[in-house]
């Protein structure tokens, strides 16, 4: 089960969540294909409760404790590092290589998106924009969802449950 990582009072929920991911990574050691499962499998928890309770988040830190979410701030979410969580499973897979990498691409981009609108909702009310932060939160939205689109895509591919 995911922890809310809000930013009031997050110290005490982030250790409780890394804890459950054990040790982020280990540099310079790859993962087990167990490892690996394990944490695309988290990965896709913190990312379905991300969009499940957008508003919340949101409203709870902002673009940042959305960026959290989506694992690219902080070690807490399971996000946090699926990159190297998906190269572990690209050659474990027993299907399509280009398939795979296509998939894993669009995961990466998605939330590079996601992660770059949620950025920007940050600092666009001292901007000369004229744009709204719920545009960026908005887009931020549309983003996570297509990559847990893409993430229920590999799961399939992995031969994991898709809900």
């Amino acid at each position: 089960m995911i922890q809310p990582i809000f930013a009031k009072g997050r110290p005490r929920l982030k250790r409780q969540l890394t804890s459950t991911l054990e040790t982020p990574f280990t540099p310079g050691e790859l993962l087990t294909v167990d490892q690996a499962l394990e944490r695309f499998q988290k990965g896709r928890e913190s990312l379905n409760y991300l969009i499940q309770h957008y508003a919340e988040v949101q409203a709870n830190g902002g673009g940042d404790n959305i960026r959290r979410y989506l694992g690219t701030v902080g070690t807490s979410s399971g996000l946090y590092g699926i990159s190297k969580v998906m190269r572990s499973l690209q050659h474990a897979a027993d299907v399509d290589l280009v398939e795979f990498t296509e998939c894993m691409t669009e995961i990466e981009q998605a939330i590079q998106q996601a992660d770059g609108s949620a950025y920007m909702a940050i600092f666009v009310t001292t901007s000369t924009s004229g744009v709204s932060p719920e545009k960026y939160y908005g887009d931020a939205l549309i983003e996570a969802k297509r990559a847990a689109r893409s993430m229920d895509e590999m799961a399939a591919l992995l031969g994991l449950a898709v809900e």
